[in-house]
Order: structure tokens, then sequence, then C-alpha cells
């Protein structure tokens, strides 16, 4: 994964030498990560919907970005990391919003991010499934996450959905919240990805 994220990086960058005859000879420019996505963040989005004393409310993460490597041709290199900024999660209620970013919920100062790392990716009956690790507040849990996907052209488009248990991951502390009594333990994930290359 390491070694994919760094030769997507290279791939990216730019370099320019000057025609300088003292300068090193240039080097040539390593090839594209096949596959390799770039996340179209104003096209994308990550939502969230729960209960809060059995009423409905729903919310989204305002900042996150994903590394992408996915060819359906070769699903053996498909690679895929996206990281959640816990403190930009919004729902449009000044004192839900206020609180979760605090130690009791994300703990955001603690736990800045939280994370997906796929392990694999495989063919599913209705798209794709990826299996990996999320993790959230440092708990990291087994995650199967199916998806999907539309590639046209030069754009993808995945959706995706979960539903996690918050518990799992210890989002909710304190007596008050460690059950279900107030805030329902289902949390659903909503996931709208577009990306080009």
């Amino acid at each position: 994964m390491r070694r994919a994220i760094a030769s997507l990086a290279a791939a990216l960058s730019l370099s320019s030498c000057g025609e300088n005859a003292a300068a090193p000879a240039a080097q040539a420019a390593p090839p594209a990560v096949p596959g390799a996505w770039i996340v179209d963040k104003s096209a994308s989005k990550i939502e969230f919907s729960g209960t809060q004393t059995g009423v409905a409310f729903a919310g989204r993460f305002q900042a996150f970005d994903a590394t992408i490597v996915f060819d359906p041709d070769d699903l053996a290199a498909a690679t895929i990391e996206a990281v959640i900024d816990t403190g930009s999660a919004k729902t449009g209620d000044r004192q839900r919003d206020a609180a979760l970013p605090g130690a009791e919920w994300f703990s955001s100062k603690a736990f800045p991010q939280a994370r997906f790392r796929s392990e694999a990716v495989t063919a599913a009956a209705d798209g794709y499934e990826a299996r990996g690790k999320l993790t959230i507040r440092e708990t990291e849990r087994d995650l199967a996450l199916p998806f999907t996907l539309k590639i046209e052209g030069g754009r993808a488009i995945a959706d995706a959905a979960v539903t996690l248990d918050r518990s799992d991951f210890g989002v909710g502390q304190g007596e008050e919240f460690l059950t279900d009594k107030w805030v329902g333990y289902e949390v659903k994930v909503t996931i709208h990805i577009e990306a080009v290359r």
C-alpha cells in the first residue's frame, strides 16, 4: 500500500529542469500507476444517519480524501484508502454539532481521523466488495464494504452504504450514551465518490 501511494504521489508530481549545462541529466518521469484515480471532492460526499431519542437525524463529513487504485481487469492490484476528518461532522443542529468532536463522541483532538484501508477488492453480484479495516478512535474493526461502480471515459462514479454499530468503536462515552436509550447504536454511512484519471 505504501509503495502504491508513493508511486501515485510521484506520478502526479510535476518536475522541470533548466537548460543549464552544469545541471544533472534529466531523469525520465516514472510511469503512472495503472488504475490510479483522483477524487473529485466537489462531486463526492460521505453522509451518515442515526437516531437520537427515537428521532432520525442525518449529517455529513465535510473533509475527507481517498487514494484509489482500481482497474476492473486487475482486481488483485486494487487498493482503497479513505481518510475522514472526524472534526468535520455536521448535522445542522448546533448542540449536536458541538458535541460530536468532543471526548464522548469522536474525540477529534485525540483521534482526528477515521480511516479505511482495503485488504482485498473482489467482484460481487451487484458490483464489488472492498474488505479491509476501519479505524475510529484508534479502534480497528474488519469491514466489508459493498459498492457499485460506473466508469464513463475518464470518470468513475461509485456508491456504497454500510451500517455500523457505534459502540464497536467506542463512539458514545459516558454512562448515558453507553446504551442506546438516547442515541441509537446503528449508524448508516452512505458514500458517493466521483473520481477522474
